[in-house]
């Protein structure tokens, strides 16, 4: 029961400092806190590319190729996340390794 409620404890601590940084300001924090969010939201690519692929193409090509593609772009984006998380010490702090910044933009055309 302990152990439960340190891990919960450190994720809602780390959910809280990742909505601390601004957006504006590039630093460590604001690093960590991409990494973060890109490696816990970053299975959402999967639903994201079948939506878009079948919004701009139509609903075959969206769950053929959206499928495949929202795949490989959930894992580059979680593995991404790993390395921003891990490395959010070490500038450049500024520089997006991967585009959209966030999964969340990108879904409107």
């Amino acid at each position: 029961m302990l152990k439960k409620i340190a891990l919960l404890t450190l994720v809602m601590m780390l959910a809280v400092s990742m909505t601390a940084f601004a957006a504006d300001d590039q630093n460590a924090g604001t690093k960590l806190a991409r990494g973060g969010v890109n490696l816990l939201a970053g299975w959402l690519e999967f639903p994201k590319q079948i939506y878009t692929v079948s919004r701009d193409q139509n609903a075959y090509i969206g769950l053929t190729y959206g499928t495949v593609k929202g795949l490989y772009e959930g894992v580059a984006r979680t593995g991404m996340g790993i390395f921003e998380t891990v490395t959010c010490v070490v500038p450049p702090y500024d520089k997006v390794f991967i585009e959209p910044e966030y999964v969340f933009d990108g879904w409107q055309k």
